[in-house]
C-alpha cells in the first residue's frame, strides 16, 4: 500500500490498521510533521497493548542508533502480543547510505513485526531501491506542507471531526494569527474547544481572540510586515487581538515611520541600484533592500509621502494631541493601519 500526503491518507493508514491489516513497513515522510506524527502515534498507542509495551514495543530515535540496531529490535518475535513494533522518531538523522540495508530487510522482512520509520522535514528519494521494496509490502507516505489558502479548510475540518463547529470568519482569524503550523493549529483548536461553557458548539471570532490571541505575542515588525506586504486581513487581524489598553502606539510608530522614510530615501536614490549598492548607499543589510524593492510594488511615491503624514499625524496622536475624549490606543492603532492601507497618495478623504 504505497500513499501521498494528505489528511484523507493518513486516514486511509489508520483506518486499515483499525481493519487489522498491519504492514511490516511504514515509511512516513516529508516537510510537513503533523501527519507523520498522527500516523506514528495511532500506531504506538493500538498496534501493541498497553500491558504488553514492555515486552514488544521498543522506540528508538534518529541520532542515537544505527540502522543495524534498528534492524536487529525489529527481527525479533513478539513475546505477548500478535506483533513487535518498533518506532523510529527522527529518522532522517539515520545516515541515508544505511537505507540500504533496509532495502535487504524489506525483501524478507519478519512478518511478526511493524517498523515504523518518522522521517521528518525531508523527502526520501522515490528512486532508491529501498524506496520502491517498501512501496510493494508495506506503507510509504510522504507528508507535505500545505498552502496557507488551505489552512482553514484544516482547521474547520479539525473542529468538525470533534463533533463541533467553527465560523468561516473565526477559522480565517486562527489561520491568520497562527500560520500553517498545522501542530499549533491543532493545539489552538483543542483549546478553543475545552473553552467551551454550556451547551456551546461553535467556535467564533470573539473566542479566538480571547483565548488563541492573548497567548500570542506579536511584535511591531509582524505587523509591520502585514502592512508593507499590504496583506490587509492579517494586518487588520494582528491590529485588532493586539488591541487594548496595552497597545503602546508611541513604540510602534517609530519603527514604521523609519521604514517609510527609508522607503522614501530608497526611491529618491537606489530604486535604479543593484541590491548591494543600494545597501550601501542607504547603510543597510541587502536583505532590507529587497524588502524595499518589493514595498514598491505595493506602495507607489505619492502613498509613501501620504503615509509619512499619517504617522507624523498618529505620533501626535498618540501623545494625546488632537483626540477625542476616551478614545484608545487601540483605536487609534487601527485607524493608522486603515489609512496606511487604503491611502492612494493624492486625494484621500481623510
Amino acid at each position: 500500500m504505497a500513499t501521498k500526503s494528505s489528511d484523507a491518507d493518513a486516514k486511509d493508514i489508520i483506518a486499515s490498521v483499525k481493519a487489522g491489516n498491519i504492514k511490516p513497513i511504514y515509511l512516513l515522510h516529508g516537510e510537513e510533521p503533523y501527519y507523520i506524527d498522527v500516523v506514528a502515534d495511532y500506531l504506538e498507542n493500538n498496534i501493541v497493548a498497553e500491558e504488553n509495551r514492555d515486552f514488544d514495543f521498543s522506540v528508538l530515535y534518529g541520532g542515537d542508533v544505527k540502522m543495524q540496531d534498528v534492524l536487529a529490535a525489529v527481527s525479533s518475535y513478539p513475546m505477548m502480543s500478535d506483533y513487535r513494533l518498533v518506532v523510529v522518531r527522527e529518522a532522517q538523522q539515520i545516515r541515508e547510505k544505511d537505507y540500504d540495508l533496509l532495502h535487504m530487510y524489506a525483501k524478507k522482512y519478519n512478518p511478526k513485526a511493524a517498523l515504523v520509520l518518522c522521517c521528518k522535514h525531508k523527502k526520501l528519494d522515490a528512486r532508491k531501491g529501498y524506496f520502491k521494496e517498501i512501496q510493494k509490502i508495506g506503507v510509504v507516505m510522504e507528508s507535505n506542507k500545505i498552502y496557507d489558502n488551505q489552512v482553514p479548510t484544516f482547521i474547520v475540518n479539525y473542529v468538525r471531526e470533534r463533533q463541533k463547529d467553527i465560523k468561516d470568519q473565526a477559522a480565517q482569524m486562527l489561520s491568520t494569527l497562527v500560520g500553517p503550523n498545522l501542530k499549533l493549529l491543532a493545539t489552538e483548536c483543542d483549546k478553543l474547544i475545552l473553552s467551551f461553557k454550556g451547551d456551546e458548539s461553535t467556535i467564533t471570532e470573539e473566542m479566538v481572540q480571547k483565548i488563541v490571541g492573548m497567548n500570542r505575542a506579536f511584535d511591531t515588525y509582524e505587523l509591520l510586515n502585514a502592512v508593507v506586504a499590504k496583506d490587509i486581513q492579517k494586518a487588520n487581524t494582528i491590529a485588532l487581538v493586539v488591541a487594548g489598553d496595552k497597545v503602546e502606539l508611541p513604540a510602534i510608530v517609530p519603527a514604521f515611520f523609519s521604514f517609510f522614510q527609508n522607503l522614501m530615501v530608497f526611491y529618491k536614490y537606489c530604486r535604479n541600484m543593484d541590491d548591494n549598492s543600494a545597501a550601501t548607499k542607504m547603510g543597510v543589510r541587502p536583505f532590507f533592500v529587497r524588502q524595499y524593492r518589493d514595498a514598491t510594488t505595493k506602495y507607489n511615491g505619492f502613498q509613501v509621502l501620504k503615509i509619512i503624514s499619517i504617522l507624523r499625524e498618529y505620533d501626535m496622536k498618540s501623545k494625546g494631541v488632537d483626540i477625542m475624549p476616551g478614545t484608545t490606543n487601540s483605536q487609534l492603532l487601527q485607524e493608522m493601519i486603515y489609512k496606511i492601507m487604503h491611502c492612494n497618495g493624492r486625494n484621500d478623504a481623510f
